[in-house]
């Protein structure tokens, strides 16, 4: 089975203390999955990108180059039963490792790397259990011990004849080894024990984290409104004493996703993660950086130009928490289609 997308987009962002910058972008991404019988699979992934594990987007830029092209992902997956799956490897994506209301733990594009397992069982009409685990690896060190981390998410999904549809889920995140380590990829926005001779910040706390996410939404076809939805995130780590939460609210308006013509989709959210709820490894890199430590909105409207073709509108406006003015505004003009 091959797959993949391509998306154009055109970018515009402001941010206090910084030029004003405009881009031209693209992105694209392939893959293959493989059947090695009925219970296995491989399946592997190519992407634009560099090493960056949060963006597959490269920018229009230096006379024509031509942009590296990166293992995306790499995996096997083993199905011994209809409720249980194992996979291993660079898995195809954090939202099959993980369910999520949206991205303001996780930015899309991360793929998570280690061992990892689901289940899922249908209990009767209209409800559905699910869990999600895993042991993914963050680091290896030579001498030291190797950060990594582990999740557990039981969840549930339930809906009725009245078109009611509700999913929710909590995760708990540990996490190994992370204090006083320095993480690759780091937005310098979590609070540091200290900076070593190479400019590396180590990180002053543990990250073991609690983690709800909820959706809640009326399907009804028969109305120019068929998908309403309130969701939401929430995050609370368990060290520091202060600056430790996190949430994400949310509203969902139109097709619950945009996979045809004329079929559409209008999102608000606001976001405020504190600059230790989270790793800032982690988030949404189109909210300001990717860091932790700011707030702000939210609005996206997508609409299908055909079968899986559409245009799409993502505007951030974000700005700090703690002692600062700092603002960014960025906003993003899409063409996206997926083959």
């Amino acid at each position: 089975k091959f797959k993949g997308d391509f998306r154009l987009m055109f970018q515009w962002q402001n941010e206090t203390d910084k030029p004003e910058r405009t881009r031209g972008r693209i992105r694209l991404r392939l893959g293959v999955v493989k059947e090695i019988n009925k219970k296995l699979e491989v399946g592997f992934g190519l992407a634009t990108g560099d090493k960056n594990p949060r963006s597959t987007t490269v920018n229009l830029s230096d006379t024509f180059s031509s942009p590296d092209i990166r293992i995306d992902y790499a995996y096997c997956e083993y199905t011994p039963s209809t409720w249980l799956n194992i996979w291993g490897g660079k898995y195809k994506g954090i939202k099959k490792a993980v369910w999520m209301a949206s991205d303001l733990l996780w930015d899309s594009d991360i793929r998570p790397e280690g061992l990892g397992l689901r289940l899922n069982y249908t209990t009767g009409p209209g409800m559905h259990l699910f869990a999600n685990t895993g042991v993914w690896i963050l680091d290896e060190q030579k001498e030291d011990s190797d950060p990594i981390m582990y999740v557990i998410q039981p969840g549930l999904t339930w809906s009725n004849l009245e078109g009611i549809q509700v999913k929710a889920a909590i995760a708990y995140y540990g996490f190994n080894a992370v204090q006083g380590h320095s993480l690759n990829h780091s937005s310098d926005s979590n609070t540091h024990l200290y900076t070593d001779s190479e400019g590396n910040n180590h990180l002053k706390y543990d990250y073991d984290s609690y983690a709800p996410s909820c959706e809640i939404g009326i399907m009804n076809t028969s109305t120019l409104i068929p998908y309403l939805a309130l969701f939401g995130d929430y995050v609370h780590n368990t060290d520091p004493n202060t600056r430790n939460d996190g949430y994400l609210a949310g509203l969902k308006i139109g097709h619950k996703k945009v996979k045809d013509s004329r079929q559409w989709q209008f999102k608000y959210m606001y976001r405020r993660l504190e600059k230790d709820a989270w790793l800032d490894v982690f988030p949404d890199s189109d909210a300001f950086g990717g860091k932790t430590d700011v707030k702000g909105h939210e609005v996206t409207f997508d609409y299908g130009l055909g079968k899986h073709t559409s245009i799409g509108f993502d505007y951030y406006h974000m700005r700090g928490i703690s002692g600062t003015s700092r603002k960014q505004n960025l906003s993003q003009v899409y063409f996206l289609t997926r083959f």
